[in-house]
């Protein structure tokens, strides 16, 4: 990635265009809270998590590498593309330190940037993380994440969603699993299979690297989750040295987004308690 130049600002809204990177600030005091989102989605799915935290935190919300409104890389990326698009980020705002929050592909990010830039990190929340799946499983997604970069279209949205909301059919619900269907139908299928492809390849990156992280981590998943599963999350935290667990009843793959009311006060509460 080229340097990080602002292009585009607008003080009223707090969104910012700068040549890679798409991303927005919320809130003038406290510390920074950053999150980063996971596959087919972008900052704009932290909405709930922008209300409850900007009161009180600096928050960053912003699309990841050929997500939204941030350029696609020009080559096949590495994980590491991923967390230097993010220090420039936090270099560029002159961010010393802060806490991060990421779901899924973006738990990933999180867990591998925290790793590098240990100094930065006050606290680090991993969301529905995936962690040494099976060889079935792992084949599974890499060859959908194939498909996708060589059709150049992202198919299966519906069984995706299926997984992502299990069992939610209320009317509410209902409104904001459209806008996640949207969200995918509307997602670049490069950066889409790009990332996708990564995030079939790295869960088992971190093996024999966990008891690096030396940043208080709560790993948090839901219990319906079939994919990032509390199993997933407490053989990490088990790995890690102050590393802490927990599943939310009833809550699948996009609980953050679907129930937040059940995961902001938990996120809460252990930023607090490592502020």
């Amino acid at each position: 990635m080229g340097d990080l130049k602002i292009n585009q600002l607008d003080q009223s809204t707090g969104l910012y265009t700068k040549k890679n990177t798409h991303y927005s600030i919320f809130g003038s005091e406290g510390p920074f809270l950053i999150f980063i989102h996971g596959v087919g989605l972008c900052g704009d799915i932290w909405e709930p998590q922008v209300r409850y935290f900007s009161a009180n935190y600096r928050v960053i919300t912003y699309d990841f590498l050929g997500h939204g409104f941030s350029a696609s890389h020009s080559k096949s990326p590495s994980i590491d593309d991923y967390v230097e698009q993010l220090n420039e980020l936090v270099n560029s705002n002159d961010i010393s330190s802060f806490s991060l929050v990421g779901h899924s592909m973006g738990a990933i990010i999180s867990v591998a940037y925290s790793l590098k830039y240990s100094n930065k990190i006050n606290a680090l929340i991993p969301l529905n993380i995936v962690y040494n799946r099976s060889s079935n499983a792992k084949e599974e997604v890499l060859g959908r994440a194939n498909m996708i970069l060589n059709s150049g279209e992202i198919g299966n949205i519906d069984q995706t969603i299926s997984r992502w909301f299990a069992n939610k059919t209320d009317s509410a619900h209902i409104k904001k699993i459209n806008r996640v269907r949207q969200l995918l139908l509307d997602a670049p299928p490069k950066g889409y299979g790009d990332a996708y492809k990564l995030f079939a390849e790295s869960d088992s990156i971190f093996e024999n690297m966990l008891h690096n992280l030396d940043c208080p981590v709560l790993y948090l998943t839901g219990s319906d989750d079939p994919n990032s599963n509390s199993k997933m999350s407490q053989e990490m935290a088990s790995k890690t040295p102050k590393g802490l667990t927990k599943s939310i009843d009833n809550e699948a793959h996009m609980m953050a987004y679907i129930a937040p009311e059940k995961v902001n006060p938990i996120i809460e509460d252990f930023l607090k308690e490592n502020e």
